[in-house]
């Protein structure tokens, strides 16, 4: 029988072993009868190549039903996350394929996107979208939450989900090399990062920490339901995600 200090220890071991060098489905499936306070899976890992205007917007899209875009490039990789609705899209060279809620898909530097269609005629679709570099003519249709400059020549991003348990709070703190953007996907959420003062975010806010520093607190402020963040994160390929902070 798994006692409770095991099963927090590994809860802390999985979320320790993550920042500071990936995901690890072995690690998280070996006390599957005591889940982890803090569960993470990492969506998609992608290159960014480099480009003239080096920055992140972090944007929400929305899709009235039955609209279909026209074909178009991006001057800068795209990472978009379906929040709601079903949509059919294709970017070259890829075939057409259709998304729910949850799923995910990148886009690359100048590769033709051909199709981004609502699959419903009167319910609207939205997409989380992670866009590097320039996003071109603004659009009042277009919701941007958060834009920061971002170095990202010859980096890599990941999207990731953290899962946080009832009460579920982040074991010690930490700093990351690269930036990280964040977003409530469910729950609410106490943060700090340092210089800053603790605030809680909600669904649909969303949270910028900038490299090297401290991230001291990262909790679900519900003691009965999880809550689930949205994160995506730049890093140098091969190197640590994250580091320990000693105060």
């Amino acid at each position: 029988m798994t006692t409770q200090h095991e099963a927090v220890s590994s809860s802390i071991l999985a979320f320790a072993v993550f920042f500071l060098g990936g995901f690890s489905p072995p690690l998280l499936a070996q006390t599957p009868a005591a889940p982890p306070a803090i569960a993470t899976k990492t969506l998609t890992q992608e290159p960014l190549g480099d480009t003239a205007d080096p920055r992140v917007t972090v944007l929400v899209l929305p899709i009235p039903g039955g609209l279909t875009a026209g074909a178009h490039t991006h001057k800068g990789p795209v990472f978009a996350y379906i929040l709601q609705g079903d949509i059919e899209n294709q970017v070259d060279p890829d075939p057409p394929k259709v998304y729910h809620a949850g799923d995910f898909f990148f886009e690359p530097t100048m590769h033709v996107h051909r199709l981004l269609r609502n699959l419903s005629s009167s319910e609207p679709a939205r997409l989380l979208v992670f866009e590097v570099g320039d996003t071109g003519k603004a659009n009042p249709a277009i919701k941007t939450l958060l834009q920061e400059p971002a170095e990202v020549a010859n980096r890599e991003a990941r999207l990731i989900t953290v899962t946080l348990a009832p009460g579920a709070a982040l074991p010690g703190a930490h700093k990351h090399p690269g930036p990280v953007f964040a977003y409530i996907r469910n729950g609410e959420i106490e943060n700090q990062v340092d210089p800053d003062a603790p605030k809680v975010y909600r669904v649909g806010d969303v949270f910028y920490e900038p490299p090297m520093h401290a991230h001291r607190l990262f909790r679900n402020l519900s003691q009965t339901e999880p809550a689930e963040v949205l994160i995506f994160q730049i890093g140098e390929k091969g190197q640590p995600l994250a580091m320990g902070v000693e105060k």
